[in-house]
């Protein structure tokens, strides 16, 4: 590639397009309209409680082998760390605890068959529909399917379901293993990506807003940019940030993040059953609670979902449930597309129509739902399509 190319948007998406490319060798340049790179997956320094926290609990598996391969080619793998491939579960109603892992999958062939597609699933079907008659149900499926696609099983694609579900449990006990954060997202997936962009001599402009996108004009807040005729763009946004366009439907994410005095031991994955949260996450002393298709929390005020969510925690934990610890509450109103069979069927490809353009993230066509894999995936297709 003999022009410039052009990337819009310093998500995750964004990076892994622009990084892929500089070490192609092409001339880059990200263009970001917030002050900080990482979009709805990156750590920041939160003054009320003093403790570094990620703006939203995000998981990797194993099975993500795009997102692994972008941690270790900047050298971000060493800020993350490999868990147990077992996740443990606990019924909050009954007290019932038990682990789920590939063995224990496989232990219930005809439930497994039917979460993996087989032999049939119908484009229009639901999880509900589909899983919903297994006794297992709502014991395993149903949490497993509002935490993957970030839908509720009623109205969540059984096909989107059993694709992922098929990627992960393909790869036995270490596709199933997940992969950890401890020092945050930002110190594995956004620090070294920017690092090593810089390293290519890549341009990072950030408070950069693009406004629109004709043809072969980029109107940023600050002016026109025309491409030339060697020059290229990669759109990186979310559909709802895309100039003109008409966003799809999209649920919402809450994590409630509480700050103790003292670190907790034990498993730093927890699914919780008969409770708001899904799972709990925990990193020393900070114990993050993940609410997946939240939007009925959206409008509640902060307070309330905290000390809502601490009864969770407390009671998971066994920790005084009258003393809430310092908290944070994060809202991601549009988390991610809602995975419906009607959104997922009508997600677009990268190609735009104009010569220059091309688009990223993680919302676009393709097998998995909105994930760190996907859009990281989603930007190394990107970036060969423009270096091609």
């Amino acid at each position: 590639m003999n022009g410039t190319l052009h990337v819009v948007g310093a998500g995750l998406a964004g990076l892994a397009c622009a990084v892929a490319a500089a070490r192609g060798g092409a001339r880059v340049v990200v263009h970001e309209a917030a002050a900080v790179a990482g979009g709805r997956c990156r750590s920041f320094l939160d003054q009320a409680t003093g403790a570094v926290l990620d703006n939203g609990t995000h998981l990797l598996l194993g099975c993500n082998h795009a997102a692994l391969a972008y941690a270790r080619a900047i050298g971000g793998i060493e800020a993350m760390q490999p868990g147990p491939p077992e996740y443990p579960f606990l019924d909050l109603g009954t007290g019932e605890r038990w682990s789920v892992g590939a063995k224990t999958l496989a232990r219930r062939p005809l439930d497994l068959m039917a979460a993996l597609g087989l032999p049939w699933t119908a484009a229009e079907e639901t999880v509900a529909v589909r899983l919903g008659p297994l006794r297992s149900y709502h014991r395993l499926w149903a949490p497993l399917c509002t935490a993957i696609l970030n839908s509720a099983p009623e109205e969540a694609s059984a096909r989107l379901l059993a694709a992922t579900l098929r990627r992960i449990l393909l790869g036995g006990s270490e596709g199933v293993r997940p992969w950890l954060f401890p020092l945050g997202l930002s110190a594995a997936l956004i620090a070294p990506a920017l690092a090593t962009l810089a390293a290519h001599g890549t341009e990072v402009r950030f408070h950069h807003r693009l406004l629109a996108a004709d043809g072969d004009i980029l109107l940023f807040a600050d002016g026109p940019l025309r491409l030339g005729i060697d020059d290229r763009a990669v759109i990186a946004l979310p559909p709802w940030a895309l100039p003109g366009a008409t966003p799809p439907a999209t649920r919402a994410i809450v994590n409630a993040h509480y700050v103790l005095p003292f670190p907790v031991e034990g498993a730093p994955l927890l699914a919780l059953v008969g409770a708001t949260a899904q799972w709990l996450s925990i990193r020393g002393n900070v114990v993050s609670a993940t609410v997946s298709a939240a939007d009925r929390l959206a409008d509640i005020p902060a307070s309330r979902i905290a000390a809502q969510l601490w009864r969770d925690v407390s009671r998971a934990l066994g920790l005084d449930p009258g003393r809430v610890p310092p908290w944070r509450v994060i809202k991601e109103r549009r988390a991610t597309l809602a995975h419906t069979p009607q959104v997922v069927c009508r997600r677009p490809g990268p190609r735009i129509a104009a010569p220059h353009l091309w688009r990223a993230g993680d919302w676009l066509e393709g097998p998995l739902p909105c994930t760190i894999e996907a859009a990281i995936a989603s930007g190394l297709a990107a970036a060969r399509l423009v270096l091609r």
